[in-house]
């Protein structure tokens, strides 16, 4: 498992910020920071954060070396069409992913719906893929 709390606080490091910054801009709770050592920052959290800091979840995440930032959308109700996209690409069937990762039926309904996976999720998919997070979320035009 990955240790987020030391993948965001090396962003900030290389921003020059600290998480007093963070909390003073109403980006992340101090306290919700540090929750970052046991578990992976909720969507919205690690949205907030990628913002703030202009840096792309993919270069946190360490799945690219370069920063390619884009301004994500709050809301990614489109992660789902997103993900069928790819899924073509890479020529992989649904019932592939929901195997390797453990995903049911219920919880594709759910983001066909519009709901929003865990960001945990999204990293894991990006990574089975082997495309970028990016590739799965909404940025800004």
């Amino acid at each position: 498992m990955a240790n987020y709390f030391d993948l965001f606080s090396d962003v900030l490091k290389e921003k020059g910020l600290t998480i007093d910054d963070l909390n003073k801009n109403k980006v992340v709770k101090q306290n919700v920071f540090y929750e970052f050592s046991k578990y992976c920052p909720s969507m919205a959290n690690g949205i907030n954060f990628a913002n703030f800091v202009e840096v792309s979840l993919d270069y946190i995440f360490e799945i690219t070396n370069e920063n390619n930032f884009k301004k994500y959308k709050t809301s990614q109700a489109n992660f789902y069409n997103n993900l069928l996209k790819m899924l073509e690409q890479m020529n992989v069937k649904r019932t592939h992913l929901s195997k390797k990762l453990g995903i049911s039926r219920s919880t594709f309904l759910r983001w066909q719906n519009g709901a929003t996976p865990k960001l945990s999720t999204v990293v894991e998919i990006a990574k089975l893929l082997g495309c970028h997070i990016d590739d799965l979320l909404e940025t800004e035009k």
